[in-house]
């Protein structure tokens, strides 16, 4: 009785289902913990999966996707399960599909109804439910930086911008995206862009490459207002080991006389 119940989970989910129908499962779950527990699980995860950006990727996407689906088919290889045989496929569909913004759709509902397959299983515990969502958490996470690497290339400066926001949406930044910003900060053309950047590191901040970094950046900026931010930046983050950088600015020709005032006073704050 369970497992005819299950069957008519997603369709609960996605409100594709008759009246009738759907009170006779919401009414077992009124009395099956079971299965209550089962539907509570698949239902944070369908939800886990609605916080997904689905921009409309550049072509350039399809080289990072398919290598971000290349490692994680090689990490999972060793231990065979479901996900991998959707993996497998999807990558088939992908090198095929000319629409990268339908193979990221695609991808969702595959992940989706992989997990859903996951939770469904008989007599799994509460821990086993929890690990799962975890797991399809994380590939959330990677899809969230293939996007985000992938448009930081645009050639459209409002689309970079929206790349570097998705910083806000990454649980785990890795450090291929933090190299990935610095490039942005010290060479993207567009001042509005490398502002964001910065704002997306001091964010960031916490991690010790990211301060080093933001010090180092100092002296390859040559726009004023990025003077300014960066000077800003490093006395809100109190960081003294931007001193040195600052003073080394102020020795510029032709530098801004309201940037080497502003500079100063930072100076006087750090020190």
């Amino acid at each position: 009785m369970c497992n005819n119940f299950r069957e008519g989970f997603t369709a609960l989910l996605t409100d594709t289902i008759d009246k009738d129908h759907r009170n006779e499962i919401e009414n077992h779950l009124e009395g099956c913990a079971d299965c209550r527990m089962e539907f509570d699980s698949l239902k944070k995860m369908w939800d886990l999966m609605g916080t997904v950006p689905q921009p409309e990727p550049p072509e350039a996407m399809q080289a990072g996707f398919s290598k971000v689906l290349s490692d994680y088919k090689e990490e999972i290889s060793v231990k065979k399960n479901p996900v991998s045989d959707w993996i497998s496929k999807l990558r088939e569909y992908w090198s095929v599909q000319p629409q990268p913004g339908l193979a990221f759709s695609v991808l969702l509902v595959v992940a989706g109804l992989a997990g859903g397959y996951l939770l469904h299983k008989p007599g799994q515990s509460s821990i086993r439910y929890s690990r799962q969502i975890d797991s399809l958490s994380a590939q959330v996470s990677e899809i969230k930086q293939a996007v985000m690497l992938s448009l930081l290339q645009n050639p459209s400066a409002s689309q970079r911008i929206r790349a570097v926001a998705y910083t806000d949406e990454i649980s785990n930044v890795n450090l291929k995206v933090i190299e990935a910003l610095f490039t942005t900060l010290n060479e993207d053309p567009n001042v509005n862009v490398r502002l964001a950047t910065l704002e997306a590191l001091v964010r960031l901040s916490d991690e010790p490459q990211v301060r080093e970094g933001l010090v180092r950046s100092i002296n390859l900026q040559d726009s004023p207002m990025m003077q300014l931010a960066l000077a800003d930046a490093m006395v809100k983050l109190q960081e003294k080991r931007s001193v040195k950088s600052l003073q080394m600015l102020l020795d510029k020709k032709n530098l801004n006389n309201m940037v080497k005032l502003n500079i100063e006073k930072s100076i006087q704050k750090l020190i």
